[in-house]
């Protein structure tokens, strides 16, 4: 990641994760839109990560909530930031 930022004279910050994969491997869908909750809260540290597993699990319920959650928490754990 460095080397395109290089390339590209970018100075911000990047964070990469391959949400797609995250979801498919633990929502069984394509649907990324938790995951990137989770790669937006490591890039960012805007929030807690236990603040929003606890909204995700919250706001979904059950089994819904708990894989969602549990995208959350992958997606950061394998962010990666450049």
């Amino acid at each position: 990641m460095g080397e395109i930022k290089a390339r590209l004279g970018f100075q911000g910050k990047t964070a990469l994760v391959n949400a797609t994969d995250i979801a498919l491997e633990v929502l069984k869908v394509p649907i990324v839109n938790t995951a990137m909750v989770g790669a937006f809260i490591k890039a960012t540290g805007l929030i807690k990560l236990d603040s929003a597993v606890e909204a995700v699990v919250e706001r979904f319920g059950g089994k819904t909530g708990e894989r969602n959650a549990e995208a959350v928490k992958k997606a950061y754990e394998v962010t990666v930031l450049g």
